[in-house]
């Protein structure tokens, strides 16, 4: 859809939503993510504007989790955890042709883009107030998030189920590294059972105009061994930023009540689901819920992916030929 028709489309809508609001003004795209568009605009009440997101999802599974984040935001807005207001939700698709959520927007910068300086006490601080919200969060109780729609709970044997599946559907060549998960593969304990955002990095924290925090970009999210949510944030940090990182995330984690044991198995789990990212996308239907042009952005993003596979080698010895060969010809 054209931005035009999209911006006519949406104040139709929202002014079956809220009569005060009469129309919208500076409809603007921001490719950030592999998931989903998004877009900012000002929605106007009479002479007043008020900042808001718009959050477009695509793929076959694109009205649930349009859903899931929905009712997991508001959630979390109740128990007082720091998420932006969300507003609205269409699931089906109706009005724009594609699922979407219309949220409250910060304005500020992303936490990533706050504390990247050559000054190592801010440095030090960004990580810590990154990691601060990720204990946070896994403190949580979980019982809270019971019930809520296409919010899914899952077992360790779960998740290496699905990478089992993608192996040997798609990514034949993966199997030493799921021989090598099976063969480490710990057993779930209760104490480490927590509501985990999945994608955690600090360009899904934004901070306002006033140094408030926000958490967003919660379609990824499930409940699951913690564990696999701080190991996906040192995979990130680790091939994105520097090997620096790993130490003092782990570090703080642990110091503000993390928990942290057998950290290996879940660092190669994260190694495995990077992989089979692109593995799905580039072997797979191309309805693995990512958007049409996530290819393209994967290239771009070459050097990441090969060093996920020296993070992968340096902790199971484990080398893909294949891997390598697929990545040199992007």
């Amino acid at each position: 859809m054209d931005q035009k028709s999209l911006k006519e489309n949406l104040e139709n809508y929202l002014s079956t939503q809220n009569e005060s609001i009469t129309r919208v003004s500076g409809l603007n795209e921001i490719n950030m993510g592999w998931e989903t568009e998004l877009f900012t605009f000002k929605a106007v009440h009479n002479e007043l504007e008020e900042d808001l997101v718009l959050r477009i999802f695509s793929g076959e599974r694109a009205g649930s989790k349009a859903s899931k984040e929905y009712y997991l935001m508001r959630r979390l807005d109740e128990v007082g955890y720091p998420v932006p207001h969300i507003y609205h939700i269409d699931a089906i698709g109706d009005v724009i042709g594609k699922p979407f959520l219309i949220m409250e927007r910060v304005m500020g910068a992303t936490l990533d883009a706050a504390f990247k300086s050559t000054i190592d006490e801010k440095l030090q601080q960004g990580i810590h107030r990154l990691i601060e919200l990720l204990v946070k969060l896994h403190k949580l109780d979980v019982s809270q998030f019971d019930g809520l729609l296409n919010l899914s709970t899952l077992s360790i044997s779960d998740i290496l189920s699905r990478y089992q599946k993608a192996c040997e559907k798609n990514i034949p060549w993966l199997k030493p590294v799921i021989e090598w998960l099976s063969e480490h593969q710990p057993e779930d304990a209760e104490e480490y059972l927590a509501l985990c955002h999945n994608d955690y990095h600090g360009m899904n924290v934004m901070l306002n105009q006033q140094n408030q925090a926000f958490v967003i970009d919660w379609g990824a999210s499930i409940i699951c061994d913690s564990r696999i949510d701080l190991a996906w944030t040192i995979l990130l940090y680790t091939t994105i930023g520097g090997a620096m990182y790993r130490a003092p995330l782990i570090e703080i984690y642990s110091e503000l009540g993390g928990k942290v044991d057998d950290l290996t198995f879940f660092e190669v789990l994260a190694a495995t689901r990077r992989i089979v990212d692109l593995g799905s996308v580039v072997f797979g239907t191309g309805t693995y819920g990512l958007k049409p042009d996530v290819l393209n952005l994967m290239r771009e993003r070459r050097e990441h992916f090969m060093k996920v596979h020296d993070f992968l080698e340096t902790r199971t010895g484990i080398r893909l030929k294949e891997y390598d060969t697929l990545l040199a010809s992007f």
